[in-house]
């Protein structure tokens, strides 16, 4: 018996993963290492079903994968369960990464699978991923670069919810040698070697280089994985008590006394934790730690919540809902009422007239839009491209920039299309939209009784 089928029973056992009553549900690509987690599982005696997922991004190679897995499965006697996805299509509708929309994709599949089962007799009771200590060091790495803490050093958790990793203990010359005294079949993905994805550029060029200096790099950065998974186990505990002593609460706020909170080793540590839940950022750190120096009155704000500054205290409470609802256009001429004014628009040919150039009244290229426009109070996060600027900005700079007052800025609004930003409304229409020589229609829109 190879030594990595005792090594893996072991690990599964040590960390508590999975037992021999549990049916798992292995995802399964048909690159070596998901190929190798079949066997090792088979080997140990496990029941096991087999997911694979043809994302049809490689075209015939995708189909390759795919024929590979089913009948690897069925050689296996296994399980089988396929889906194909629309990958690309996908990740335009969200507007996210191919990368992301495939994790997206993969893992909300395999929630639907164990969900469906779950209601029969024959239940699935773990995902199963081949993530191994060299994808962990990836992980860490680029964590590393990024910026992290605790969290980013722990790298990938060996069970998360419903998810169980039992390969994190081998690097991938482990599962090589495994594969080859087995003689295992696996077949290799052409994208693995496209360095314009940041973890293959890490994978085959960063560690490479690095580990000519540190041979056991994959190695070291697991063992410290493994220990900040522990500190960080160790500090939560710590912090909970330290919150809980620390925080009263009142209703839907809570506030900490500040002489206190700043008294504290580590202040900032503490008031992050005691903030991240309700949306404020690291980046927002900083300017919390000034709010707990500055005079009353001062506040600052996440999506869904105030921090302020009163008296002796910092208070965290809801933020007052600007609007009661989100409005769509939908046809091109109308008005509507908002906030606290009126939108009215109405779409005209363009002849070369004279374009307005005050802030209340936008003129929109009409052929650049699609309905159905949205109407929606602007939120941290949003940006866009100021008329006359080729440069993107946020919208909260831009009216810092403009001296809005933070009543005035509570009331703005943002008029888009298709999610991308056409006007802060009554201030700044977006330089993408505007009327050029070519532009044949208007879409003027103009804002009364206004912000």
């Amino acid at each position: 018996m190879h030594q990595l089928v005792q090594k893996f029973k072991q690990y599964t056992t040590l960390n508590d993963l999975f037992s021999a009553k549990n049916r798992l549900l292995v995802g399964v690509s048909g690159g070596i290492d998901s190929v190798v987690l079949c066997h090792l599982l088979k080997q140990n005696g496990f029941l096991f079903e087999v997911a694979h997922v043809n994302f049809q991004l490689r075209g015939p190679e995708s189909d390759r994968d795919e024929a590979f897995v089913a009948s690897m499965a069925h050689d296996m006697e296994l399980p089988f369960h396929l889906m194909k996805a629309d990958t690309e299509a996908f990740a335009a509708d969200k507007r996210i990464s191919i990368q992301v929309a495939a994790r997206e994709l993969r893992y909300q599949w395999f929630g639907q699978l164990i969900a469906e089962r779950g209601k029969t007799d024959n239940p699935l009771h773990y995902i199963l991923t081949a993530h191994h200590a060299n994808d962990n060091a990836e992980t860490i790495l680029m964590n590393i670069f990024r910026g992290t803490g605790l969290t980013g050093l722990r790298g990938i958790l060996p069970s998360r919810d419903l998810i169980r990793r039992p390969l994190l203990f081998a690097q991938r010359q482990d599962l090589l040698s495994f594969a080859t005294s087995e003689n295992i079949r696996w077949v290799e993905d052409s994208s693995n070697v496209m360095e314009k994805y940041t973890r293959n550029y890490v994978r085959n060029t960063i560690i490479p280089l690095i580990e000519k200096q540190y041979p056991s790099l994959v190695h070291t950065l697991n063992e410290s994985a493994v220990q900040a998974r522990q500190a960080e186990l160790f500090l939560g505990n710590a912090m909970d008590a330290c919150l809980k002593k620390l925080v009263e609460v009142s209703g839907r706020e809570q506030q900490v006394p500040v002489a206190r909170l700043l008294q504290l080793p580590g202040s900032g540590a503490v008031l992050y934790a005691w903030l991240k839940p309700f949306g404020f950022s690291a980046a927002q750190l900083p300017d919390a730690m000034a709010l707990a120096r500055s005079q009353t009155g001062h506040y600052i704000d996440s999506e869904s919540h105030r921090l302020l500054r009163n008296r002796n205290w910092l208070i965290v409470t809801p933020r007052e809902e600007k609007a009661s609802g989100l409005l769509l256009i939908d046809k091109e001429a109308g008005n509507i009422s908002f906030g606290n004014g009126q939108l009215a628009w109405e779409t005209f040919p363009y002849e070369a007239q004279g374009i307005p150039v005050e802030p209340q009244m936008a003129w929109i290229d009409a052929d650049k839009i699609t309905y159905p426009l949205l109407l929606r109070p602007w939120k941290p996060g949003d940006y866009f491209y100021p008329l006359g600027m080729a440069k993107k900005k946020k919208v909260a700079r831009f009216l810092i920039d403009n001296k809005l007052s933070r009543t005035e800025k509570d009331q703005i609004w943002v008029l888009e299309s298709d999610h991308r930003i056409i006007w802060v409304v009554g201030q700044r229409m977006d330089d993408r939209f505007k009327i050029k020589q070519s532009t044949s229609r208007i879409f003027q829109v103009q804002v009364k009784n206004g912000l």
